[in-house]
C-alpha cells in the first residue's frame, strides 16, 4: 500500500508505451498517475509539493523541470522535445529506445525491480511498435488489443512480463483488424490536401478513436509529407516523412511535441471539443509555420 510520501510515477494511458511504463510502475511498487503528456507540469502543481515523482514517457519544459527539480526522482523519456532537459540532474533521455524499456532499465539499475527475461518479449514488441519498426506487428497487434480492452485486461495480462495471446485474445485480433481496414478506408475518404511551404500535407477530423498511425503511414505512402490527424477531443496526432520535423511542428503550433517523425498537440483544451472551423484553422497554422 502506497502513502502520500511513495514515489508518483506520472506516464500516460492512452498509449502502448505509457501503459507499460505503468505496469513496470506496479511491479516495482509505484502507484502509476495517467497525465497526458502536455499537461504534466499542471498536474505537478496541484499535488502535494513534497511527494517525489517519477515521469516515464512524459516530461517537462525546461522552466518547469527547474521549477519542480526538487522532488523528481528521475525523468525516463525518449522524445524529441526532452532534449532540452538533456544533461540536467536525474533525466535519462534515449530517443533510441521507447519510454518503457529505458523505464524498465532504470527501475533495475537502482534496485527497484529484479531483471526477469520474461519482461523482455514484451518490451521489445512495444519498442518495435512505439517506435514504428518494421518487424512491430507483435506490438501492433498488442496495440489493437490494448485499446479494445483497456488498461485493466492489460495491467492483469502482463503483471510479471509476457504472456502468450490465448486463442480467444486471437479470434478477437481478426475481428478488429477488419474493423480497422474499415475505419482506416473511411478516414482516408474524409483527408483533405493542402500545400504548406512546399510539402504536400493532408489533415483529418477523425471520426472517433482508432488506428491513427495506420491512417496517417497510408496517407503518407500516398506521397503527403505531413498528417495532421484531429480527434473528437481536440487532440492532434501528426506524422511525417524526414521532410517535416512532426515534433517542431507540434511544439511551434499547437503546444505539442514528441518525436521527428511522430508528434501530437491540441487544439481544444483538455475536456473541449473542436468547433466547426477547427480544420481550416489547422491548415492554416500549419502553413504560416512550414513557409
Amino acid at each position: 500500500m502506497t502513502s502520500v510520501g511513495d514515489p508518483l510515477l506520472i506516464t500516460h494511458e492512452h498509449c502502448l508505451d505509457g501503459a507499460t511504463c505503468a505496469v513496470l510502475g506496479l511491479a516495482a511498487g509505484l502507484e502509476p498517475a495517467f497525465v497526458y503528456p502536455d499537461r504534466v507540469e499542471a498536474y505537478l502543481d496541484g499535488m502535494a509539493s513534497d511527494r517525489p515523482v517519477i515521469l516515464a514517457d512524459v516530461a517537462l519544459p525546461l522552466a518547469g523541470y527547474r521549477k519542480a527539480q526538487d522532488r523528481i526522482l528521475a525523468i525516463v523519456d525518449h522524445h524529441q522535445s526532452s532534449l532540452p532537459l538533456q544533461g540536467e540532474p536525474r533525466v535519462h533521455l534515449d530517443l533510441s529506445r521507447c519510454g518503457s524499456t529505458g523505464l524498465y532499465h532504470f527501475l533495475v539499475d537502482t534496485g527497484r525491480l529484479t531483471a526477469d527475461a520474461r519482461w523482455d518479449p514484451l518490451l521489445r514488441a512495444v519498442d518495435d511498435y512505439d517506435l514504428w519498426r518494421p518487424e512491430h506487428k507483435d506490438g501492433e497487434q498488442l496495440n489493437r488489443l490494448f485499446h479494445d480492452r483497456g488498461f485493466a485486461w492489460y495491467r492483469e495480462k502482463y503483471r510479471t512480463g509476457f504472456e502468450p495471446l490465448t486463442a480467444e485474445e486471437r479470434e478477437r485480433l481478426a475481428v478488429l483488424e477488419q474493423e480497422e481496414a474499415l475505419f482506416v478506408a473511411r478516414q482516408i475518404e474524409r483527408a483533405v490536401d493542402f500545400t504548406a511551404g512546399g510539402h504536400p500535407c493532408a489533415v483529418v477530423v477523425v471520426d472517433g478513436e482508432g488506428a491513427m498511425n495506420e491512417v496517417a503511414h497510408a496517407l503518407l505512402q500516398g506521397g503527403r509529407h505531413a498528417v495532421l490527424l484531429i480527434k473528437p477531443d481536440g487532440r492532434i496526432s501528426c506524422r511525417t516523412t524526414p521532410e517535416v520535423d512532426a515534433a517542431q511542428l507540434m511544439e511551434e503550433g499547437f503546444a505539442g511535441g514528441g518525436h521527428p517523425r511522430a508528434a501530437g498537440g491540441r487544439i481544444a483544451p483538455e475536456g473541449g471539443t473542436i468547433g466547426p472551423d477547427a480544420q481550416q484553422w489547422l491548415i492554416a497554422r500549419t502553413q504560416a509555420i512550414l513557409r
